[in-house]
């Protein structure tokens, strides 16, 4: 799937729900999520069953994480990753893979976190760091922002283009 049908997909979910939260995302649209103790490798995951979803994600990670691994499975369901089930584990999540399912789960993650930040918060910074912090990207997931259009975006928004 190509990195515009994602982001397409993301704003429109996003614009009909009126959530980027991955959580209410997934009540919004009849997943079950489920929150067991899963360990310390595995952070989640996702699995279909007669062409129903439910995702369960690790007790043991804080809201932060369990909100990234959320996105990370919604991605899967969203992007209609045929596999069974997809587990998360920490190797997998930080992988720098360019390609496939997981590559294109971590990026609907990613572009879901952007989707509702108001770009005038921006304004105050000129980093990448400083992008990703306010828009509460963890740095590993740095690969998966599709920076020129990030750019893009800062630049029209400073320059008054709605």
């Amino acid at each position: 799937m190509q990195r515009s049908q994602i982001r397409r997909m993301v704003v429109d979910l996003v614009k009909k729900y009126q959530t980027n939260d991955p959580l209410e995302l997934c009540q919004d649209l009849d997943i079950p999520v489920n929150f067991c103790d899963l360990g310390e490798n595995i952070m989640g995951f996702r699995t279909k069953i007669y062409g129903v979803s439910s995702i369960t994600i690790n007790s043991r990670l804080n809201s932060t994480e369990q909100k990234i691994t959320c996105g990370h499975e919604l991605g899967h369901d969203r992007c209609s990753h045929d596999d069974n089930a997809d587990f998360l584990q920490e190797s997998t999540l930080y992988s720098r893979t360019l390609y496939g399912t997981e590559y294109e789960a971590n990026c609907f993650m990613v572009e879901l976190m952007f989707a509702d930040n108001n770009i005038d918060d921006y304004a105050d910074t000129d980093t990448e760091e400083g992008v990703l912090r306010i828009a509460k990207v963890p740095e590993w997931a740095a690969p998966y922002v599709d920076w020129s259009y990030v750019r893009r975006l800062i630049v029209k928004r400073a320059c008054g283009v709605k």
